[in-house]
């Protein structure tokens, strides 16, 4: 077995903290990459056989039901848009309290 060189630099590096605290901002950055897309809690009805069917695959698949649900979403999505064209999706519009009661605003 090889002898590995001893660099003190590293141990030094370890009781600064600099690096942990490097890491740890690095890290942060990729979860709230992966957290960009929003996301909405549905509640719906489905045919209880459906969702016998759906947990079995997520079962078999080791894949969430929310992914599952997910695809099926998109490929529904993608039939309706090839038949009838993109949809555009509104934006919310966005009010102002004091509009809807006739008030100014206090600053």
């Amino acid at each position: 077995m090889a002898k590995k060189d001893f660099d003190m630099s590293q141990l030094v590096s370890g009781l600064t903290g600099e690096e942990e605290m490097e890491s740890k901002a690095e890290r942060k950055v990729q979860s709230a990459a992966k957290r960009k897309k929003p996301m909405e809690h549905v509640c719906t009805l489905i045919a209880t056989e459906q969702m016998a069917k759906v947990r079995t695959i997520a079962e078999r698949e080791g894949l969430a039901i929310k992914d599952i649900i997910a695809v099926g979403l998109r490929m529904a999505i993608g039939n309706y848009e090839a038949k009838n064209g993109e949809i555009k999706v509104r934006k919310a519009k966005r009010g102002n309290a004091s509009d809807v009661f006739g008030m100014e605003d206090e600053v």
